[in-house]
């Protein structure tokens, strides 16, 4: 059996000996009086002691196969301390006056994420195809050439002034343009609808940015359940996708005027389905007498209409407030395509077997189903839509509003999930 002996560095002897690599090992695998000065300097934004902090660095080494005498182990040192303040300046979630609070309840709707610069991008693109000249002057977009030496020359309009400046890279939302020339999208809102400056005024458009909204029914903090309208931005809002109607446990940020925010990754770690959730651990919340019908009678019932009234309704809840436009409709399924169309959507078609059906187009509706929400269902079964409404005119000819749903609720399951044959996509799949 092999003896094995430790030195002062915790390298490990075997029989009395070390291998060729082992003695390399301890020639260079030493920390430097300057990263150790480091070190030391940092002890006060870390909280740690001389020793914790040097381990802490010998640990950061070793998991990303560094040497201790590395200048990128210093580098990751850094950014481990950069972090470490960054999340000491956030708020907490320990309660008290804290921003975050925890929440609690189910999503009655929750969109799929959608990138907010698409449209400003193809504005952008739009009027730098139409006309070069008016896009730059108006501050749409920039534009940039590459000289003989590999760099960039940018031309912007900023505060009226015609500028030119020569750049070594370009944004990321830079594209590609008319012969070689590049154009780089601007943000071109100096101020909100609400008067507000927008401080992103005249700068690059980021490639995307997304953010999901949806409808929460919760409480914040343990106060009253109640309506909440939710909204979550950028990458972190992605991956999170809880089904609706299912009870979840988070951590977000609300305002005063009952809105409740995604915060970074935070609200994304955070969440746990509370079915998860032993009966024995404190957060746990036996809702097993909760019934959804009566909550969306009861709670919802300005946004509840029928199937034959759809089209009524959709004329109306245009005069409303985006977040207030949702409706809430019950029917059969009929008919199911499981095929994703170009923007992931399957297709649902319900219909109201009380209602008089005319065979005119009116009797069957329309459900865009999002690629994020769970289809566990098949033809013929009960089911509760909630979503907002869409409606195209063609040839001057109204056609019947669509849903593009937001949330699902099955009363009555039946069947499975049946696969149909691909279907035309319909032009106005548009959302």
């Amino acid at each position: 059996m092999a003896v094995h002996n430790y030195d002062s560095e915790g390298i490990t002897f075997v029989d009395g000996w070390t291998s060729i690599k082992q003695k390399n090992y301890l020639k260079v695998n030493k920390m430097n009086e300057k990263t150790k000065k480091e070190i030391a300097d940092s002890l006060q934004y870390i909280g740690m002691t001389q020793e914790e902090a040097e381990q802490k660095y010998e640990n950061i080494c070793n998991e990303n196969g560094y040497e201790l005498s590395d200048p990128l182990g210093l580098a990751l040192y850094r950014s481990f301390v950069m972090q470490h303040r960054r999340s000491q300046k956030r708020p907490s979630n320990s309660g008290g006056d804290s921003l975050v609070k925890k929440c609690f309840g189910f999503f009655v709707g929750l969109e799929a994420p959608r990138d907010t610069l698409a449209w400003k991008r193809r504005k952008a693109k739009e009027e730098y195809n139409r006309d070069v000249d008016n896009a730059l002057e108006k501050g749409i977009v920039a534009v940039a050439t590459q000289n003989a030496l590999g760099k960039w020359t940018v031309s912007a309009y900023r505060k009226g002034e015609y500028q030119e400046k020569v750049m070594t890279n370009l944004p990321p939302g830079a594209e590609e343009g008319n012969d070689g020339q590049y154009y780089i999208p601007l943000d071109d809102t100096e101020r909100y609808m609400n008067g507000a400056e927008n401080k992103n005024f005249g700068k690059p458009l980021a490639p995307e940015e997304y953010r999901r909204q949806g409808i929460f029914y919760g409480s914040v903090d343990g106060g009253e359940m109640e309506i909440r309208p939710f909204s979550y931005k950028r990458n972190p809002c992605l991956e999170f996708a809880p089904n609706t109607f299912e009870w979840v446990h988070f951590l977000a940020i609300p305002n005063e005027n009952g809105n409740l925010y995604g915060m970074t990754d935070t609200t994304l770690n955070s969440l746990i389905l509370n079915s998860s959730l032993s009966p024995d651990n404190s957060d746990y919340r036996d809702m097993s007498n909760f019934n959804v019908e009566d909550f969306l009678v009861d709670s919802l019932k300005d946004n509840v209409v029928s199937l034959v009234d759809l089209d009524r309704k959709h004329m109306e809840n245009l005069q409303k407030p985006y977040n207030q436009r949702f409706i809430v409709t019950d029917g059969v399924v009929c008919n199911m395509n499981m095929t994703p169309t170009s923007n992931g959507n399957r297709i649902l078609n319900i219909t109201d077997l009380n209602a008089e059906f005319d065979y005119e187009g009116n009797g069957v509706v329309t459900c865009w189903i999002p690629e994020h929400m769970e289809i566990d269902f098949g033809i013929g079964s009960s089911v509760i839509v909630i979503g907002n409404t869409s409606q195209r005119t063609v040839d001057g000819e109204t056609e019947p509003a669509t849903i593009n749903a937001s949330g699902l609720y099955v009363i009555e399951r039946k069947g499975s999930v049946v696969e149909a044959s691909p279907v035309e996509e319909e032009a106005y799949d548009w959302f």
